[in-house]
């Protein structure tokens, strides 16, 4: 039997065109950060096992590993969203939940994996979700996000060189803004900014990262 693939942040919407991309071609499970009508959805989309847990939580954490099995690979495709302030009228706590949101569940997320990825035949992959604001100049108002991705990228980058010897390779992908609930209180005038400086002349689509993301 198909290893499979774990998507964590499912029921968001990078995570789930990820996960409806990743069904077509083999089993997947699904995570949510709350058992509700968006896993069962995005389960039901993609035949997909849910599950649910409290990435910032280590004992959920744990405790979904410790049922998921022997893995193919896994998505990290958590996000939050958060409010767009200038980043010095922005609360600290703010920052915290986005870089626990983030890097935290991040580490937490590998440390729990690695048993389920390593020594694999044919090897096992791992996808984490950055943000091309994290390579070039972000706009404004994202600081606590773009604080938590860079974080969170440059945390992967070390653990790709880590564990390249145990037969797993971690990549990174950083895709532009996309609609999402993310940007859902940004004004329409400033996403159509942000399009017009794409170089597709459009913000990035959801089918635009699934199709780079299919393993």
């Amino acid at each position: 039997m198909q290893d499979p693939v774990l998507i964590l942040g499912a029921t968001g919407t990078l995570g789930g065109a990820i996960a409806r991309r990743l069904a077509a071609a083999g089993p997947v499970i699904v995570h949510g950060r709350c058992s509700d009508d968006r896993l069962d959805a995005v389960s039901r989309a993609t035949s997909g096992r849910p599950v649910a847990a409290d990435l910032t939580d280590p004992q959920a954490v744990g405790e979904l590993f410790a049922g998921t099995g022997r893995l193919a690979g896994m998505v990290f495709a958590v996000a939050r969203p958060f409010p767009h302030k200038m980043a010095h009228r922005t609360s600290w706590d703010v920052f915290q939940a986005q870089i626990d949101g983030q890097l935290k569940a991040l580490h937490l997320s590998f440390a729990a994996a690695l048993p389920a990825l390593r020594d694999r035949a044919g090897g096992a992959r791992v996808l984490v979700l950055s943000t091309e604001y994290v390579l070039g100049m972000p706009p404004a108002k994202i600081g606590p996000y773009v604080a938590a991705k860079a974080a969170m990228t440059a945390y992967a980058r070390v653990v790709a060189q880590e564990w390249l010897p145990l037969g797993i390779r971690v990549q990174i992908l950083a895709p532009g803004m996309v609609r999402s609930k993310l940007t859902a209180d940004l004004p329409q005038e400033y996403l159509d900014q942000v399009a017009e400086g794409m170089p597709e002349g459009r913000l990035t689509s959801p089918d635009d990262v699934a199709g780079v993301a299919a393993f």
